[in-house]
């Protein structure tokens, strides 16, 4: 017996400088934020990353998210390549509309939500590089089991739970179609909490397919052996901690957005 998860997540963009610098002027021709009454959970996957926050006809949707989670979303980072900022940033939540000038790419609308961030919650961070703990994505011994995506592919992320006789789950069969590595990190690293650099090398979307079977002494499908060992037989990948520079964000401040702003 099966049960099938669907989830999308959308991510990669480049850090900027300043919140808001890379928008070079540019604003949402309209854009609407509403708080949240205290207490609204969080909508489900968001924790794993799993989100979707843009739409055909430059629109931008965001229900119960947070700052914190926004700021991740805009500037293409995990959570934990920032640092600092009240404590209200990953807690308070907002309902987002944004409406872009024509039909805004991907990462134009990242772009166009760094300048809000900083013009409506008052945003204001800068970047350092700092030595830390993370895993490191390279190519194996061999070729990487990673096939071109078929023309009429949409970009998902499939986890399929498969259970046993006693219907307990056995294993997660784990099916993504026109992916990126890049993504796929970045969707570990937020289970692992730690940072995944992409040294592959690889830069474009995929499909492929990965099985996590846990054991005796490896009960989590996302402990990091399990995954390190998936990755290698199955997708010819290896996975790595290793102390390395990595960018980080340190908020110096930000505000609420109050009702009706």
């Amino acid at each position: 017996m099966t049960k099938t998860i669907t989830i999308a997540a959308l991510v990669a963009a480049s850090l900027g400088y300043g919140a808001g610098e890379d928008a070079k002027g540019a604003r949402f021709e309209v854009a609407s934020i509403t708080p949240c009454k205290p207490g609204t959970p969080e909508p489900p996957g968001q924790h794993m990353g799993m989100f979707q926050f843009v739409y055909p006809g430059g629109m931008l949707r965001a229900t119960a998210t947070t700052l914190q989670f926004l700021l991740e979303w805009a500037y293409g980072i995990q959570p934990s390549q920032h640092a600092g900022g009240p404590s209200w940033m990953e807690t308070a939540r907002y309902d987002i509309v944004a409406k872009a000038e024509g039909n805004a790419t991907d990462a134009e609308m990242r772009l166009l939500t760094q300048r809000l961030l900083a013009e409506r919650f008052k945003l204001k961070l800068h970047r350092e590089k700092k030595d830390v703990s993370a895993y490191m994505l390279r190519l194996g011994k061999t070729a990487p089991k990673l096939l071109p995506p078929k023309p009429e592919e949409t970009r998902s992320l499939r986890v399929v739970p498969q259970t046993g006789p006693d219907q307990k789950i056995a294993s997660y069969h784990v099916i993504a179609t026109r992916y990126s590595l890049k993504q796929l990190t970045d969707v570990f690293a937020r289970q692992l909490g730690v940072v995944i650099v992409n040294h592959t090398g690889l830069d474009g979307d995929f499909d492929f397919t990965l099985d996590l079977t846990p054991d005796e002494n490896r009960q989590s499908p996302l402990e990091p052996t399990l995954l390190m060992t998936a990755m290698r037989e199955q997708l010819g990948l290896t996975l790595r901690s290793e102390k390395a520079p990595v960018e980080v964000l340190v908020i110096d401040g930000a505000e609420k957005v109050a009702a009706g702003d």
